[in-house]
């Protein structure tokens, strides 16, 4: 998954709620999420806000899927094995 990817699950995960692109630009960073929220949301890790709720902006509102939180979940642990593993072989070799 490419970088700017997880940048936006991150983001929406610590939202816990719907998010307008705005929202998603300023905190990831990334001019036109757009495109990217429209491939996360083919794969199942965004959902797009139902059509009777109301944006203020007028865009679309996007929020993480239950499979991404999971998905971002097993990264970040695989992310944190990294540094402990290096840091046991340095003692044992120490």
């Amino acid at each position: 998954m490419e970088r700017k990817m997880i940048k936006i699950l991150q983001v929406l995960d610590r939202a816990s709620c719907y998010c307008p692109l705005g929202y998603i630009s300023m905190h990831t960073n990334i001019v036109e999420p757009l495109q990217l929220l429209e491939a996360l949301e083919e794969e199942g890790y965004v959902c797009r806000c139902k059509p009777d709720e109301w944006s203020p902006s007028g865009h679309p509102m996007f929020e993480i899927t239950p499979k991404a939180r999971q998905e971002l979940r097993h990264m970040e642990a695989d992310i944190l094995q990294i540094p402990l593993k290096v840091v046991a072989e340095k003692l044992m070799h120490d």
